[in-house]
Order: C-alpha cells, then structure tokens, then sequence
C-alpha cells in the first residue's frame, strides 16, 4: 500500500528501497470553481492521480513503493482570474528540482508529478524541472543508467490540438462545469454544496480574443459549463481513464525509456511559456542598448 512520504521515520525511508521507490509530487494552484466547489478541488485531483498510479505500481511492478509527497499548493497560472492563488514559474520549477535532489543525495532515483491544472506554462515548469534534473550541472539533457529521473506525468494527456487551441494560457472548454464536479463528487462529497444540482448551465465567452482580454483584465471568475450534470460515478471514470492513459507510459520510463520523449508536451517547446523568457527578452533588449551606445560612443570619440 502507498504510504504518505511525512508520516515515515528517517529510518523507515533509508530502508526504501532506492531503485525501486517512486516518490509522487501532487501539485495544482487553488482557484475559484464557483459556489459550489472547493478552492483546492485541482489539488485534491492531484493527490487522488498520485495515490492511484501508486496503488497500480505496487500492484502491477511486486517490490516496487509508492510514496506519496506533500500536496503543494503551486500552481504558475489558473483558469478563473478574480480569485487564485499562484507562483511565478521558477517557484514550481526550483521546489521540485530542490526536492528531487535532496532525495537524490539518499540514493532515491524515480519521481512523478501529477499537475491538477494543465495550463502551458505549468507543465513546462514541471518539464523544466525534470530537465534540469538530468542535466545537473551541464548544458544537454543527458540520461545514463540509474540517472535520476522526474516525470511531468500530467504532460502525456496533452494532445497537439490543445496547444494549437491554446499555446500560451489556460482555455478550458469548461471549469468547474460536469467534469470538475463529477471528480468532486468522488473526492470530497462533503465539501460540494448541495445546491450544485441547481445550478443552470454557462457557456464561456464565444471569441478567443474576449477570453483573452477577461484574462488580462483579470475578469474571469465562477464556473462556466453545466455541474447539474454530474455524478459520482463519472468522477470515478475520469479518474480511472486518466490513470489508464498515463500510467504505461510511465511504467515505460521506470523499465528504462527516455521520459524526455514520452513525456514532453509541445508547450515546453514555445519559448513565452518557460520561466526566464521575460528576463531573456529584457537581457536581450539591454544587450542591444549597450550595442547601440557604444557604437554611437566610439563614431563621437572618431
């Protein structure tokens, strides 16, 4: 059975076994889902991903542990505007980074991060993060064997039609709608207003260019879809397809293949949605400056 990674003493994790521990990151940023659902619903989603592809590697991979880390409250963007708690990019980035490398110095190799929101510039950071974790202190991404490995698990469920729909910020069909309350419903019954069943369906603004401007506006707020429609047992569906989805994948990884191919969603490629682009851009811009002044310093000085 998994266990929870802080309720384990020092020497009930040393005697882990180091390459046969997979230590699961549940993130997500807490959010407004309407009047109805709970702030942290995204991060609770995460959790319950984490436990569940934890159970199936106990039971599908004998001798293997799942260890279940801290929920973390860090999420780089959100899909309402009005209400949420986010990080800047390289927060998400550096704690998973820090984390795998402190468990690292233990022996411990294999980690997996389940994101509850699935915003571009999010899973790059948990893709810049693995990266770098390979990478260690050169310049390529390089794995050797036993090479310590962090999967952005939550990457394999993007598909090239939602980074086309969406490049660069969340643009959810719907939020907090059927689907956000369904998993709710399995999750955290206690914590879904009643009253969910009669709430009347919303859509989300027609024009990509009017969600855009909400966004910058920061007018975006409540639910939009249809949560009267959801059910537990859908929730349970959910839940399950994505494990079914991911968890081969990640298997993969954990026999030998390179997380780097299988687990890199082509918003990591974009450069706007990686953590440094607005410092790269104003380095750039100051490099120039300097270029053109000294230029025009050494045609005076002439």
């Amino acid at each position: 059975m998994p266990v929870q990674f802080v309720e384990l003493s020092a020497p009930r994790i040393h005697a882990l076994p180091p390459r046969q521990t997979v230590f699961f990151f549940p993130v997500a940023p807490v959010e407004d889902h309407g009047p109805h659902l709970p702030v942290g619903l995204d991060l609770a989603e995460a959790r319950a991903l984490c436990l569940r592809a934890a159970e199936r590697l106990e039971k599908e991979m004998p001798g293997w542990v799942g260890v279940i880390m801290p929920d973390a409250p860090l999420g780089v963007e959100s899909n309402t505007k009005q209400l949420a708690i986010t990080v800047r990019a390289h927060v998400l980035r550096d704690w998973l980074l820090d984390a795998c490398r402190s468990l690292k110095r233990a022996g411990f190799i294999h980690f997996a991060c389940f994101s509850g929101h699935l915003g571009p510039k999010q899973l790059t950071a948990i893709e810049e993060a693995g990266k770098m974790l390979i990478r260690g202190w050169g310049l390529v991404p390089f794995r050797s064997p036993g090479q310590a490995t962090l999967v952005s698990a939550s990457s394999a469920a993007i598909s090239k039609d939602r980074v086309r729909s969406s490049p660069f910020w969340p643009d959810e069909t719907e939020h907090g709608g059927s689907r956000d309350t369904s998993v709710a419903l399995r999750l955290v019954p206690q914590q879904v207003d009643q009253g969910y069943a009669n709430l009347i369906p919303r859509r989300r603004e027609a024009f990509f260019w009017t969600r855009a401007w909400n966004r910058v506006r920061r007018n975006v707020a409540g639910y939009w879809g249809s949560p009267a429609d959801a059910s537990a047992e859908a929730g349970q569906e959910i839940l399950t397809g994505t494990v079914d989805e991911i968890f081969p994948k990640l298997r993969a990884v954990w026999e030998g293949a390179n997380a780097n191919q299988i687990f890199r969603s082509w918003y990591s490629i974009l450069p706007p949605n990686k953590a440094f682009f607005k410092i790269w851009i104003l380095a750039c811009v100051l490099l120039i400056v300097m270029w053109f002044w000294t230029v025009m310093t050494i045609r005076g000085i002439g």
